[in-house]
């Protein structure tokens, strides 16, 4: 549990453990402008991609990410894997025909 103030009631201070001595300890962070699942454009959809990066999320301490859009939908296993960070997307890039990445985009 975390906590802002020491715990309290008699015989509550020896219920606190320190986790981290001489450095900062910060809840889950959130990456509000990510896209799983893209390396590079012309690379097309790649199933295994989204995974590696919110696993890549994780090592890092976010807990959440916010996609603006991806090349495809995100995986339905995303927001069910305990693992992983959370993800919150908005769906496809939405983009006019030509105007995007080849092939990629398209309202």
């Amino acid at each position: 549990m975390l906590r802002t103030e020491p715990p309290a009631g008699p015989g509550a201070a020896h219920e606190v453990e320190s986790v981290v001595d001489g450095s900062w300890l910060v809840s889950g962070l959130v990456d509000v402008h990510t896209h799983p699942g893209a390396e590079e454009p012309e690379d097309g959809f790649d199933e295994a991609a989204p995974r590696r990066h919110l696993e890549a999320h994780r090592d890092a301490g976010v807990l959440l990410v916010r996609t603006p859009g991806t090349m495809e939908r995100m995986p339905g296993w995303g927001d069910a894997a305990p693992e992983l960070p959370r993800a919150r997307s908005a769906g496809r890039w939405p983009a006019t025909p030509g105007r995007f990445f080849p092939g990629v985009g398209g309202i």
